[in-house]
């Protein structure tokens, strides 16, 4: 008997099986996921998560996967993507948006509302939930920058609440306990400035992040991150490691802190890859690296 029936007899559900994780996520590599969820709504998710609670499901919380690796075994679960909750409002300086928003469409109508704050953030790859979950950030600006609160569904409890930023502990690419939450949205307090000031400064951030990464190859943004007083990007070039290459995973020429899917990598040949940069660095620096992505399945070989 199929143990997911359950949910997909739910009227109205939108999923998928048997996915390919190359179409989840930036890596453009991984295995098979059993099923994706597309939620629509809180009632659905609070729903969703009432009957993984029930029968001990694996679950993932999904948005662009622009920071996540799928193994190649696949991932028996199910994914909850929010793509579907993509809606940004503004009203006067405060703009609330939606888990499934582009982060980048959200700085970008910021930026031409006028709104300042997040500009520096132009271009992050991922959702607005994403951006939350590690305090994604660029430049010397995070996400919690401008965060007033965050309203989210408490996964055990199935009841919604908003999170006062005031109320949780945050830091560099870290939430504390982000991890009880289903992210629905976010309230961020804005600035009210030029536009075309803002409009350019955009620019000039987007033009910054094209020169220096290599976008035009499948990856995940930064591998690790940054180290006490160091980047990890420039530990990683000390140890010679640019060009580095297991099977189809390279450590990028242009920005060591990338790895990228050079050649059809597997999502193996990426995850070696990973622990071998760590593995070197430690040897010749002394400095553990930690890894800023999330590994999503079974990784032993």
């Amino acid at each position: 008997m199929d143990k997911y029936s359950i949910i997909k007899k739910k009227s109205n559900l939108i999923f998928r099986e048997k996915v390919p994780s190359s179409e989840l996520t930036t890596y453009k590599t991984g295995g098979i996921v059993e099923l994706c969820v597309y939620p629509v709504n809180k009632e659905e998710i609070i729903d969703i998560l009432r009957i993984i609670n029930e029968n001990g499901f694996n679950y993932f919380i999904l948005g662009e996967g622009s920071n996540v690796l799928i193994s190649e075994k696949g991932f028996d679960g199910i994914i909850l993507i929010c793509k579907n909750m993509d809606k940004i409002s503004i009203l006067e300086n405060q703009m609330e948006v939606e888990c499934g928003a582009l982060w980048d469409k959200a700085v970008e109508k910021a930026c031409q509302c006028g709104l300042g704050g997040l500009e520096d953030t132009s271009f992050i790859p991922g959702s607005v939930g994403g951006a939350i979950r590690m305090n994604a950030g660029a430049f010397g600006s995070e996400t919690f920058d401008c965060l007033s609160f965050f309203n989210a569904i408490n996964i055990r409890r199935l009841r919604e609440e908003k999170i006062e930023k005031k109320d949780i502990k945050y830091g560099y690419r870290f939430v504390d306990g982000i991890e009880k939450y289903f992210i629905l949205s976010a309230v961020f307090t804005l600035e009210k400035k030029d536009k075309l000031t803002l409009l350019s400064r955009r620019e000039e951030i987007i033009k910054k992040r094209k020169e220096k990464q290599p976008l035009e190859y499948p990856s995940a943004g930064s591998v690790f991150k940054r180290p006490k007083n160091d980047y990890a990007s420039r530990l990683i070039d000390f140890c010679g490691l640019k060009g580095l290459r297991i099977g189809g995973a390279m450590v990028s020429t242009k920005h060591a802190g990338f790895i990228i899917n050079y050649d059809r990598a597997t999502a193996g040949d990426i995850y070696r890859l990973i622990m071998k940069v760590k593995k070197e660095v430690f040897e010749k620096t002394g400095i553990m690296l930690e890894e800023e992505q999330i590994f999503l399945g079974d990784f032993t070989f």
